[in-house]
Order: structure tokens, then sequence, then C-alpha cells
């Protein structure tokens, strides 16, 4: 496939991913449209991550943590002071933009490949601290709501479950490009440099520490408002759902689904949201939990061994030899 073929060709396949999107709310039911709608929330912590792991080299266990915290700042002042459902969305990416970046300085302080270790320390810690601050965070039980707050407006005509599908695709693909646009300029030249080679980095005059904190601070406002999003769509913040092992779905999902794609984000929420109704349906729903552990592990480890670039990369790879070796089969010519 030429350059110039390729340049095309990834718009037009998320113009036409963005318009089936669309199309997805008036063809299937709204118990099914919550979980999709889990998936689009999730998909933009992964897309996140993939910006720190895929395009800066970070690790981060933590990011489960950072998603709670979003869910939390969110449902918690539209649950005790009838604030609307945007406006606790602006405070969870408010927040978790300051929490990115004091916990990046604080790794940075520390040094070395501390971010990591720091991280799985935040995503042990957060859990508790939500059943310590019960007076806020409704302890052991969490916050509840009575419904999802993103209802849709009357002249609209449209089902609470189908507006809070829409405002989540909107808001995803708007991440996706906002991410997008990092990767492809000046800043995105520099997280090459970085995960590349940090001392050839700052060697070429790249401020690498303050790339990594710009990188983990905009992850953590993408993991916020996902965050954020689920919590409001399924109307339940509670500590059990933001565990460690959490983060590390997430971080699995991330490297799974492809950290260098955006598509690979959302393949990679698909596979956190699907994985554990399918274990259930094989092993039942007593065992499901840690069947889906161990699938998340089994298959970090294989795409690692064998698809570095997780799936969507290396579909992708497959597609393009696929297509080269199609160009090079030489034409058949009539001897008559």
């Amino acid at each position: 496939m030429s350059t110039l073929r390729r340049r095309f060709a990834v718009p037009a396949a998320w113009t036409i991913a963005l318009v089936v999107g669309v199309i997805i709310p008036f063809v299937v039911s709204d118990f099914d449209l919550l979980d999709l709608t889990r998936v689009l929330t999730l998909a933009m912590a992964v897309a996140g991550l993939n910006l720190l792991l895929g395009h800066s080299g970070q690790l981060s266990v933590g990011h489960g943590a950072i998603f709670g915290l979003g869910g939390y700042a969110a449902i918690i002042p539209v649950a005790t002071h009838g604030w609307p459902w945007w406006a606790g969305v602006l405070v969870a990416g408010a927040l978790c933009l300051v929490f990115g970046l004091l916990l990046g300085l604080v790794a940075l302080k520390m040094g070395g490949a501390n971010l990591g270790l720091l991280t799985i320390a935040v995503a042990a810690i957060f859990p508790l601290l939500l059943i310590r601050l019960e007076p806020i965070t409704g302890g052991t039980f969490g916050i509840y709501l009575a419904g999802s707050p993103i209802e849709a407006p009357a002249w609209t005509g449209l089902t609470t479950a189908q507006f809070g599908f829409l405002v989540s695709l909107v808001v995803l693909a708007l991440t996706v490009l906002v991410l997008r646009n990092l990767v492809t300029g000046r800043l995105g030249r520099a997280l090459s440099a970085v995960r590349t080679s940090p001392l050839l980095a700052a060697a070429n005059g790249v401020d690498v520490n303050r790339t990594k904190l710009i990188a983990f601070a905009v992850s953590s406002v993408a993991a916020g408002i996902g965050g954020a999003f689920y919590a409001l769509v399924i109307a339940i913040a509670v500590p059990d759902s933001y565990l460690v092992t959490f983060s590390i779905t997430l971080l699995a999902a991330s490297v799974v689904g492809g950290s260098r794609t955006w598509a690979g984000a959302i393949v990679g929420a698909a596979i956190v949201v699907y994985l554990p109704t399918l274990a259930e349906g094989i092993v039942g729903a007593q065992a499901a939990g840690n069947w889906s552990q161990l699938v998340y592990a089994a298959g970090l480890i294989i795409t690692l061994a064998i698809a570095r670039s997780g799936l969507v990369g290396g579909f992708t790879t497959l597609v393009r030899r696929a297509t080269r070796t199609a160009g090079h089969i030489p034409a058949v010519t009539n001897p008559h």
C-alpha cells in the first residue's frame, strides 16, 4: 500500500467507525448499550495509558486508581450537591490533572524507573483511603445514584442509555483526536526520542523530565475523564471497583490491544468488559473472576512473545505485508 493511500486509509477507517458508532444506539437494546458505553469509557483510560506506555516508554500500574479518582470526583458533587453531570466531569478532569502533575513530580524526584513502583503503591492505597474517608466517599458501600444523571434533553427523543452512549462516543473521539495530535506534533517527536533513549534525547536538547511529566499528566486526565463517565453511566462508585487488579487489567488491555495504536485502546477495553461475561458462560459466575485474571495474564505473555505491537498492531502489520505481497505479484500474460 502506497504512503498516500495509507495516509487517507486511516482517517477513512476512523470516519466509518464513528458513523457505525452513531448508528449502534438505534439498533441495539438499552441493556446492551450499557456494556458498550462501558467499553467507550474504559477506552479513554486505555488510550491515556497508550500515550504513556506506547509513546513515552513510561510504566504506570496505578491508572485504575486515577480512573477511580475521576469517578468519585464526578459522582460526589452530583450525588451530594445536585451538580449537573458535565460539571462533575470537569471537576474530575481538573483534579486528575493536578494529581497527575504531583505524582509525576514525585516520581521524577525519586529518579530512575520509580514511576511504576510509585503507581503500584497508589493503586494499593487508593481503595483503603476510599474506605477511611467514609463521610465523603460512602466508605465500603460507596456512592449510588438512582439512575444515570446523563439524561437526554426532551427534544432529542433519546433514551438515557442512547444519550449516554453518544456523549461517551463523542468524548472518546475527542480524546483520541487530542492524543493523536499530540504524538504527531513537536511533543510527539520529543516523546519518541525519550522512549528510544532518554540520554540521547537530552543530548539533542529535549527536556526529558518535562516531556515525561506532560505525558503522565495528559494520560491522567484521559483516565480521570474516562472514570468520571464510567461512574456516572453505571450510577455507582465503590472501592472494590478500583483494586490493584483493576490497574493491572488496564495495563494488560493497553499491551494486548496495542499500546501504540488508538484503535488498540478500544479493543483492549472491549476485552476488559466482555471477557468476564464470556468466562462466566464457560466456567460459571463463581470462578469467572479468577479465570478472567488468568486469561489477562496469559494474553499479556502471549502478546509480548508473539505480537509485541498488540492485536491491532499485529493485524495491521499482516494487512500491510499481504497488500505489499499482492502488489508484487507479476501479471499473467496471455501467450496467444
